[in-house]
């Protein structure tokens, strides 16, 4: 073959891949805009401006301690962190947006793009194409797995624990690279290694690593001593009055109590990505434990190449150095965590500088992939983790209405003071210490409790309403259950449903007046009722209210006001809700029904927990799984109690009082043990109780407690 044919066909192969690299750029780039798509479609269904957890002390608390002028609140602790930087946001947050929440998610957003464009930049570096890989970073980067960081207003310094020590040592890298603009790149670095110290209580390794990475380059004595002296002032102002966080272990006592479960929360904490691309469960473990591997020992390669000339390898040591601080990170994760368990080091928040150091991994690998079976067989391993990362993307598509209206219900309790321990710890664990850190926020109208629907509505109990129209037909709806709290007799946390055909717009809150229009309690509306709706017809779906009722109107008539219809409505229901707990043999006479009262049965199970109950007898509906269903058929007494408990979502369970012209009522979402009594005086004085559960979905079961039999 002469010279000129040979060159040709170089010229045909070089052709035919440029225009399938043209093609496999668009399908990526599609895909990342999908991912990426999903990701903010998650983040909008799942808004909610109420706080969460943490926000209550470390986002509210800290607002009002520090407008009353309270300075060092600025850089307190928060558990064993000092979060300035996100506590400016959280100041930005409440001071400009009147606590919205949706400026601190779109920052969240913002610091993901920021970090993806310093790894692009880094990509450019490359001679070879590396658009597609590109647009594969930034679909990892937005992944759905990290979605608790991503749909949580609090968690800004998540993304800036990474952002920043990345930004930090990929500009030391440039400043030897860049002649002329040096010092400028410099001082980027090491402004960006004290700001880290300023996001979490990892970021205080950054500059210590940084005074490593400027010597190994030869950066000068002058800038070495620089960022040493920087290194010890953070590290001393850091730790400068710093109290270990109660209930977190020591990383001494990790290594030495527990050194294999150590390397693997190491292990899984660096592949927790992998653990959701390959669909949690067993191979799931196993993937996160190998990915973990994988990026550890190929780090180490990378590093003793880098090593042999590290002033003509810059850019692969900042990548390095980065992986390293993160690393660095699980490392001290998992002396503070693992006491929580190993599973602990996948938790959702933990995935986020996971993705970031795979992404660098990823970058780093990039310039040595020239030959071309090698390349192809990454274009097929990247392919391969964007198809296993859309099962887990596409749940950001998920209904988060039920999750957001019980916050709704919980932040009511909170402006009313009921005290709602079940309620109230679906946004915060500990009551007393949750009406403590709100007090201020609702005396001064900071958050939720400075703008509608909230705000006074504490102040308005047992004020009188005025209304225009005084006629109130009786209620298209019904109140299905009451429930009696143990903590406070004063409220009763009521749960029904209401739908005016002509008013389909579902108000937010109710309000409950008596017979002289006063205000006697309020509910949430909006929650989804597929029952409702089956029976109502279309509109219905979100006919729901759950809210709080004086104690003192049971068995009277209220009235139900929102929005443009007005309504009567009996305070009574089939049933009445209240706690329970065992305290030895004084629980025996809680529950009247006995086990020999059972009718028909399929509930041949148990809980999911398995509860034995001294005294008790248990049938669920939970045999093998969730999609176990079935009823059971009890005969009761007027006035008769007995034990019940569901599972975490109970769309699909009902009760029926057989013949009694009562139409079946949704059983009420019981997490613990609690008990039903059937009181009602429109219930004969005997009856057959049927309880039905139909629920095939995760946390669908339900189970009741019954008094072993004794003989009658």
């Amino acid at each position: 073959m002469d010279k000129k044919r040979y060159l040709e066909q170089i010229a045909y192969v070089r052709d035919c891949l440029n225009f399938y690299e043209y093609k496999i750029n668009f399908i990526f780039c599609l895909s990342a805009l999908f991912i990426f798509g999903l990701a903010v479609i998650g983040v909008i269904k799942g808004y909610s401006n109420i706080p969460f957890w943490d926000m209550w002390d470390g986002y509210l608390d800290f607002y009002t301690r520090a407008k009353s002028g309270n300075w060092y609140s600025w850089v307190a602790q928060h558990n064993e962190h000092r979060i300035l930087l996100s506590r400016i946001l959280f100041w930005i947050d409440l001071a400009l947006f009147h606590g919205q929440v949706w400026f601190l998610l779109l920052m969240n957003f913002v610091f993901i793009t920021t970090g993806y464009l310093i790894f692009r930049a880094a990509l450019k570096e490359s001679p070879s194409n590396s658009k597609w890989v590109s647009f594969f970073i930034f679909a990892w980067l937005f992944s759905w797995c990290q979605k608790e960081n991503l749909t949580w207003g609090f968690q800004s310094q998540f993304f800036l624990a990474q952002l920043l020590p990345l930004a930090s040592f990929y500009l030391m890298h440039k400043s030897s690279t860049i002649e002329g603009r040096s010092l400028f790149y410099f001082l980027g670095a090491a402004g960006c290694g004290l700001l880290s110290a300023g996001a979490m209580a990892n970021g205080v390794i950054t500059l210590p690593l940084l005074s490593i990475f400027c010597v190994l380059i030869g950066g000068g004595w002058r800038r070495i001593i620089t960022l040493c002296f920087l290194s010890a002032c953070v590290l001393s102002i850091y730790f400068f009055d710093y109290i270990a966080p109660v209930g977190h272990s020591s990383l001494s006592a990790a290594l030495s109590e527990n050194p294999k479960g150590f390397a693997e929360f190491v292990l899984m904490y660096l592949g927790g990505p992998f653990y959701y691309v390959f669909g949690m469960g067993k191979v799931g473990f196993l993937a996160a434990k190998i990915a973990g591997g994988v990026l550890i020992f190929g780090s180490i390669g990378f590093a003793l190449k880098a090593l042999q000339a590290p002033k003509n390898s810059t850019l692969m040591l900042a990548l390095l150095f980065f992986i390293l601080y993160v690393g660095g990170s699980a490392f001290g994760t998992a002396g503070g965590r693992l006491n929580f368990g190993v599973e602990a080091s996948l938790a959702s928040r933990y995935t986020t500088p996971a993705l970031m150091c795979w992404a660098a991994f990823i970058v780093l690998i990039y310039p040595f992939v020239r030959v071309l079976a090698i390349k192809i067989s990454m274009f097929f391993i990247l392919s391969a983790i964007l198809v296993g990362m859309m099962p887990a993307q596409l749940k950001a598509l998920n209904s988060q209405n039920e999750f957001i209206f019980e916050k709704q219900v919980a932040s009511l309790a909170i402006e009313l003071g009921v005290r709602d321990q079940q309620q109230v710890k679906t946004i915060f664990p500990n009551l007393d210490w949750v009406f403590s850190l709100a007090k201020a926020p609702i005396e001064e109208n900071v958050s939720i409790f400075g703008s509608k629907p909230l705000k006074d509505l504490r102040k308005g109990l047992g004020q009188k309403i005025e209304l225009s129209n005084l006629a109130f037909p009786d209620c298209n709806g019904h109140l299905d259950d009451i429930n009696v709290l143990g903590e406070d007799p004063l409220f009763d946390r009521v749960r029904g449903w209401v739908f005016e055909p002509k008013n389909t717009a579902y108000q937010e809150v109710l309000y409950f007046i008596d017979d002289s229009q006063k205000i006697v309690g309020y509910a949430y509306s909006g929650q989804e009722r597929p029952d409702v709706g089956l029976a109502m017809g279309r509109g219905a779906e979100r006919a729901g209210f759950k809210g709080y009722l004086f104690a003192d109107m049971r068995g009277k008539a209220i009235y139900i006001v929102g929005g443009k219809f007005q309504c009567r409505m009996a305070y009574a229901s089939r049933f009445t809700v209240s706690e329970f707990e065992w305290r030895g043999g004084e629980g025996r006479e809680i529950a009247s029904v006995q086990s020999i009262d059972i009718g028909l049965n399929s509930w041949i199970g148990k809980d999911f927990y398995k509860s034995n109950i001294p005294g008790f007898r248990v049938l669920g509906s939970f045999i093998n799984s969730d999609m176990d269903t079935g009823s059971v058929v009890v005969k009761l007494n007027r006035g008769d109690k007995l034990l019940y408990r569901s599972g975490p979502t109970n769309r699909h369970q009902m009760v029926e009082i057989i013949n009694s012209g009562l139409a079946p009522t949704q059983l009420p979402l019981a997490k613990d043990w609690v008990i039903l009594e059937f009181s009602d005086s429109r219930l004969p004085d005997n009856f057959l109780l049927k309880l039905t559960d139909q629920g095939v979905g995760w946390g669908e079961w339900s189970a009741i407690g019954l008094k072993v039999s004794t003989g009658k």
